[in-house]
């Protein structure tokens, strides 16, 4: 079985087929790549909002118990807020007791060779 050389015209249109062929699979992937970054940024999007209104609902007086027995699920986002800090202004930790503010004392490091202290034992 012989195969048949194409004229120039015919392998460019075969070629071009092709490629028209791959191109079309490059364009609906970037399409679907696309709609998915959109959904993830909308995805934040409705995150974002739902904590804000799950802490709007906490400032107005809600619980959390409270919101879950009315069917509510604690949203997976945290509303940006203040960042926390472990001590507060008054010196007092979590719990309430002082915090002390003295530094722990430290010794020296020992330098001396092993033959300084078998001199200072004799």
């Amino acid at each position: 079985m012989t195969t048949r050389n194409p004229s120039l015209e015919e392998a460019l249109k075969a070629a071009q087929s092709l490629m028209n062929d791959r191109l079309t699979a490059v364009e609906e992937h970037k399409r679907s790549v696309d709609a998915e970054q959109e959904a993830r940024e909308a995805l934040a999007e409705a995150e974002r909002d739902s904590a804000r209104t799950w802490a709007a609902l906490l400032a107005a007086g809600w619980t959390p118990a409270e919101l879950k027995k009315i069917g509510f699920a604690e949203p997976r986002v945290k509303a940006p807020g203040r960042p926390r800090t472990a001590r507060s202004r008054s010196g007092k930790d979590a719990d309430g007791a002082k915090q002390s503010t003295e530094l722990p004392t430290q010794t020296a490091p020992d330098f001396s060779t092993p033959s300084e202290h078998a001199s200072a034992s004799v």
